[in-house]
């Protein structure tokens, strides 16, 4: 079959374009066109995510009269559905070689789920709604990632990987004050328009979106699934990924219900605060991914971390005026570790298992996602009781900031070791 010479407009199906034989320039064009494509969809399927935060008292504590253990569950249910579909689906997107099937039918059942939940009058179905939405939105998100490595060029995968980074936390710190200016007027209404917006990912997908230059196919699901008993260097950045999540889960659940009850804040400020220390995260993760091609993973992930962690515990402790700047300076610590904690994984992704190695970070940040918002709440819960309520907070706060530092601390020998072996930068 002749080749014939393409042109930037042209339409790049999977295997049309090989990445190792196009020309350089088409090669940076065609990811630089797919880098921003695949940018807006992680963006849009993002907001949902976070709309929800700021109302989350509103939405279930209010709404259902549930209390602190019920009120945290419902930002880990979606992450339980999460951790049991990811493996799955991103081994059968490995198998298929292909990721938008996936990506498309994920993203209509996640909107047809949230669609659903302003009706639903028990807070059981909801929490098992809400179940099934984490499971379809993390597919979205784990087919948008491996796609995104599809396209990265092999020698600067930092930059790509910022790129992603970039917009899924951009997403999330948009969605925060979002959600905040929505629940002012009608709280269930965040659930509406997350539906559009999921609806919208699958329809760019569609029309817009690309698979990316043709790789080997994975074999049998079982081996895929068994890729990280093969690779045990996953485990670093799988378990910065669990930490992170974990301290965002604690976040978005007691931080939030913190803002609330300790300071009195209103729905729109609550959302403000996040957005503080959203924004810079979102902002910083595309230079501190090519910072990470330049100088290493190694020293921006860990000096972040235990940066990140101190100023997390401190959280508790901050009269009300210095957490507007903790929340910036959370934000900058967070995209030093999180965009080299995605290049990393870039790095030591087989091609043909990279549906898999993203699922599987993404599993590891979801168990952090539920174990945040469950430790909270139990600590919250306990301690309320035969304490003050900012006591319980404290503690919380820094449980979580400690478990960042502590995961520094002992993940640096393997860092050092991974970099001394060329296994990653």
């Amino acid at each position: 079959m002749g080749r014939r010479t393409l042109s930037l407009h042209d339409t790049v199906t999977l295997g049309e374009v090989s990445a190792a034989t196009a020309p350089r320039k088409l090669r940076m064009a065609l990811r630089t066109r797919h880098a921003a494509a695949l940018g807006v969809a992680l963006f849009l399927a993002m907001l949902p995510v976070t709309m929800m935060v700021p109302v989350l008292k509103e939405l279930i504590s209010d709404r259902f009269a549930a209390g602190s253990f019920w009120t945290h569950s419902f930002m880990s249910m979606n992450m339980i559905g999460a951790v049991l579909f990811a493996p799955l689906g991103g081994a059968l997107a490995d198998r298929l070689g292909r990721r938008k099937p996936i990506l498309i039918v994920a993203a209509c059942c996640d909107a047809l789920l949230l669609w659903l939940m302003p009706y639903l009058t028990s807070l059981g179905l909801l929490l098992s709604i809400r179940f099934l939405e984490g499971g379809a939105h993390i597919l979205v998100v784990t087919a948008l990632m491996a796609m995104a490595g599809d396209w990265a060029d092999p020698k600067r995968p930092g930059r790509m990987m910022g790129v992603i980074g970039a917009t899924l936390i951009f997403g999330t710190a948009c969605g925060a004050p979002l959600g905040g200016r929505i629940g002012e007027y009608m709280p269930v209404l965040v659930f509406r328009i997350g539906a559009g917006l999921s609806l919208t990912v699958a329809i760019l997908a569609m029309i817009v979106l690309r698979e990316g230059p043709m790789r080997p196919l994975a074999g049998r699901l079982r081996d895929a699934l068994g890729l990280l008993k093969q690779r045990r260097e996953l485990l670093v950045p799988y378990a910065y990924a669990f930490i992170d999540r974990f301290c965002v889960g604690v976040i978005v659940s007691g931080f939030v219900l913190f803002l609330g009850e300790v300071h009195g804040l209103s729905p729109a400020s609550r959302g403000g605060l996040l957005a503080l220390f959203l924004f810079p995260f979102a902002f910083l993760c595309y230079p501190m991914g090519r910072l990470s091609d330049r100088i290493g993973r190694v020293m921006p992930m860990c000096a972040g971390s235990i940066g990140f962690g101190f100023v997390y515990a401190s959280y508790g402790v901050l009269p009300s005026d210095l957490l507007p700047a903790a929340m910036v300076l959370s934000g900058v610590l967070s995209a030093a570790m999180f965009a080299p904690n995605l290049a990393m994984c870039a790095d030591l992704a087989p091609a043909k298992h990279r549906a898999t190695v993203y699922a599987g970070f993404n599993v590891a940040g979801s168990l952090g996602f539920i174990c945040g918002p469950l430790v909270s709440g139990w600590v919250c819960g306990a301690l309320a009781y035969r304490s003050d309520p900012l006591l319980a907070y404290q503690t919380a706060f820094l449980i979580a900031g400690g478990a960042e530092v502590l995961c520094a601390l002992v993940s640096l020998p393997w860092l050092l070791r991974l970099r001394r072996e060329g296994r990653t930068r």
